[in-house]
């Protein structure tokens, strides 16, 4: 094992936003890449993209829904630079809210499958008192809106998680936890919706995201207008609020 190598275990590795990110780590480092997901195919499909570009990669189908995975035998005994949280799932709102079986489902992939793995990566964070922590929020979980409610509920459960483990980890400024919150962001998960002046490509996105990581940056919005933007939605008084359609 070359410990000079940036190491970086990424979870839901295939996604629009955690490939163009990992595509970043493996022109700028020299990394070893572990990527994570359901699809073998896809996963080693990608795996040849970064080899290309330089990165050793390994490979590791599994679906990260199972909360009974041992994520400390699939990590091993390496020092790890970044762990990333990528996978996610925009449902359907109408169509998800109807059935109680669905409902549990998306909660699980957007935020209690986050919660069990960010536990088991926090726990090697601190053996190894060095590293980070980043996951993939949304600007969807700063305000309930009627388009979106479910999903950015869970998103922004996430963003509560994250806020206790960086008030966990405040005393160890090796230890960071990144909260990245794309706003609309065209990739393969918004293919059906139109796309506006708002939408980012996600090759813009990965490389900020990337940017933020580096930096070890708390809350990172990508691209850092939607702050604003959504400064400003939260701050609309909700008589004013609920004439709106957002």
């Amino acid at each position: 094992m070359n410990e000079s190598r940036y190491h970086a275990a990424v979870f839901g590795a295939t996604s629009a936003i955690a490939t163009e990110i990992l595509r970043s780590i493996a022109t700028e480092r020299s990394a070893f890449l572990l990527l994570i997901g359901r699809d073998a195919q896809k996963l080693e499909t990608l795996a040849t993209d970064l080899r290309t570009r330089g990165a050793d990669c390994e490979t590791l189908a599994l679906n990260v829904l199972d909360p009974d995975i041992d994520w400390s035998h699939h990590l091993g005994s390496r020092v790890w630079d970044l762990f990333l949280l990528a996978h996610g799932s925009l449902p359907d709102q109408q169509a998800t809210l109807s059935n109680g079986v669905s409902i549990a489902r998306e909660i699980s992939i957007n935020f209690t499958s986050h919660t069990v793995i960010a536990a088991a990566c926090t726990t090697i964070l601190e053996k190894q008192q060095r590293g980070t922590l980043a996951v993939i929020g949304s600007v969807a979980g700063d305000r309930g809106r009627q388009s979106n409610y479910l999903y950015g509920s869970a998103k922004a459960g996430i963003e509560t998680f994250m806020a206790g483990l960086r008030h966990h980890f405040a005393a160890n400024k090796d230890i960071h936890t990144v909260l990245l919150k794309p706003g609309m962001t065209d990739t393969p998960m918004t293919a059906d919706l139109p796309k506006g002046p708002l939408f980012s490509p996600a090759d813009k996105v990965g490389r900020l995201a990337w940017k933020a990581i580096r930096k070890g940056k708390a809350v990172a919005y990508l691209p850092g207008w939607w702050s604003l933007v959504m400064l400003i939605i939260r701050s609309v008084p909700g008589f004013v609020f609920h004439k709106t359609k957002l």
